[in-house]
């Protein structure tokens, strides 16, 4: 196909813009410096959105006096995983390591500070109403366990709070129990209490990673085992609901806190904006489980169990903690297609384990998947050759019955009929094979798996494969160079020009934009996800190639065009 002059001018300024549309932004306050913030930049600016009524509110317990930090690492080889700080104040989790992990330097453990936003409790901790802390009777850590007794003041009285948690001997799983106990002569009440995971912001604000699509949302199982969701950034009349939970969550991209009851209690929520140090402002947020009010007549003691997750979003990790694990990933939005993609990554996983590479994993995976479509992919190139080959009869139906729409309908029907032709051909076949495009998509966007993975001149395959930068001698500012979205876009060109196209100039012209506008818009897509797609169409271009070769297009029959 052949380019005119508009095409050329539209390819032109499209490229211009690709180049310079993200400088301008920067130069303009639209886009923060090119170097993300770290978390430990975070500042807290404005307070939590009020709760309903029927939410318990996330009261940080007073500090009377001064207390020791304990920190409990499991040392065991069997969990080298994680390391907690727990305060011995209220016996709440104010910070955890990922051992595993490593922040956007690459450099310091990644970690995560449940207390990084004032007026939101700590992971794991215990609030209620009118609360004052009092004395530490226990404080001490017995191999993997934290055994914490404080006196408690409410408005009815004193009482101990007692808790015990454990660290899970592999994994990211913590025991927890708790127990008020009525130490007083009198029977009282602790009114509104409540149990939280602790404050998760924004992937980017915890890790320092540059994402292009943030999951920040509210996770929960109703009782029933009808489980939903609520985005972060909702308006106060849908975030703060309330209905009976048996476990709740609170995650963004890469990482969840997870609460486990066991039994139904209602969702309690804590939200607070934050900004970063370009003054981008982004909800952080806390859920957790309303208990209600607990009567403790004198000498009586109740004791609560909970699970607790806290770590990456790790398909096996988190199923290893609790089946419904997998509901916490949230590859995709939709549930069909969030199952198939986390089938996907199971069979990723899989490959990775026998292969040892997850990008030549991500190529093998490429390969089976298109081997599986090559026959619904032949059938729609053969429909579109054979499309392509009777184009010039339908153009002169069209010239013939230009002024009779109806029977230039008719006469087109009967020319496929003659011909052979299934005008929807082409377009079924690709149909079918959107949901696992999708899902491969959404799979390879949010996988922790590929998270600082290298792969050959790729330093991480969730991140783009920049090289090197280009500097365009504004303001200091540069643009990168990425190497494979480019690639991909060579391909889809070529693709093109294989492919028998039909329809009108106008339609050609502007399919012979579309990887120019892709390119533009996927130009800072993961590595991997562009790995991906470079492989595909060199799988589409090698097809073409075999049925041009092996299967040459039939001639139309004479006469087609007649009447």
């Amino acid at each position: 196909m052949k380019l005119d002059k508009e095409t050329i001018v539209a390819i032109a300024i499209c490229v211009l813009v690709m180049f310079l549309w993200n400088p301008f932004c920067r130069m303009m306050g639209w886009l923060p410096d090119e170097q993300p913030a770290s978390g430990t930049n975070t500042e807290a600016v404005a307070a939590p959105a009020p709760a309903p009524e029927n939410t318990a509110p996330a009261t940080a317990a007073k500090v009377q006096k001064p207390r020791k930090i304990v920190v409990l690492e499991n040392r065991k080889l069997a969990n080298a995983k994680m390391s907690l700080e727990l305060s011995s104040a209220d016996g709440s989790i104010r910070s955890m390591e990922l051992l595993g992990f490593r922040d956007s330097t690459g450099k310091d453990s990644l970690k995560a500070d449940f207390g990084l936003v004032s007026g939101i409790p700590g992971a794991l901790a215990v609030t209620g109403d009118t609360w004052t802390d009092g004395d530490v009777v226990k404080n001490e850590v017995i191999a993997n366990t934290f055994l914490l007794d404080r006196v408690v003041s409410c408005s009815d009285g004193d009482f101990v709070l007692s808790r015990k948690m454990t660290v899970d001997d592999s994994g990211y799983g913590i025991n927890c129990e708790i127990t008020l106990r009525n130490t007083s002569q009198r029977d009282i009440v602790a009114r509104n209490v409540a149990i939280h995971t602790g404050s998760v912001p924004p992937w980017t604000t915890l890790s320092g990673d540059k994402v292009r699509q943030d999951i920040h949302r509210v996770t929960y199982m109703e009782h029933g085992d009808s489980s939903d969701y609520v985005a972060a950034d909702k308006k106060d009349a849908k975030f703060f609901i309330s209905p009976l939970v048996d476990w709740c969550a609170a995650g963004n991209k890469y990482f969840c806190a997870v609460l486990d009851a066991g039994q139904p209690y209602k969702l309690a929520q804590s939200r607070t904006y934050i900004k970063n140090a370009e003054g981008v402002e982004s909800p952080a947020i806390s859920t957790g489980l309303a208990i209600g009010d607990v009567a403790l007549k004198s000498g009586e003691a109740k004791t609560m169990a909970f699970r607790f997750y806290a770590g990456p979003k790790d398909i096996d990790s988190l199923k290893a903690f609790a089946p419904y694990g997998g509901k916490v990933m949230h590859l995709s939005s939709w549930g069909p297609m969030d199952y198939l993609a986390r089938f996907l990554l199971w069979f990723l996983n899989k490959l990775n384990a026998i292969i040892g590479s997850y990008g030549a994993s991500i190529i093998v995976l490429t390969l089976i998947v298109r081997l599986i479509f090559y026959p619904i992919t032949a059938k729609s190139n053969a429909s579109m050759r054979k499309m392509s080959a009777v184009q010039p009869k339908m153009k002169e139906l069209r010239e013939k019955y230009k002024d009779n729409p109806q029977l230039l309908q008719a006469k087109m029907m009967e020319l496929y009929k003659k011909e052979g032709v299934n005008p929807f051909g082409g377009c079924l076949p690709i149909l079918l094979q959107i949901p696992v495009f999708f899902a491969l998509y959404a799979m390879l966007d949010g996988a922790i798996e590929l998270r600082q993975v290298p792969f050959l001149w790729c330093h991480d395959l969730a991140q783009a494969d920049t090289i090197f930068r280009i500097p365009l001698f504004v303001g200091g500012m540069s643009m990168p160079f990425n190497p494979l979205v480019i690639a991909m876009t060579v391909l889809m060109v070529i693709q093109q020009r294989l492919t028998p196209m039909s329809g009108d100039p106008s339609q050609k012209k502007m399919m012979a934009m579309m990887p120019i506008i892709m390119l533009i818009f996927l130009y800072d897509l993961p590595s991997g996800l562009t790995l991906y797609w470079t492989v595909s169409n060199i799988c589409s271009i090698a097809q073409i190639k075999l049925q041009q070769k092996f299967q040459p297009p039939q001639a139309p029959a004479e006469g087609g065009a007649k009447n």
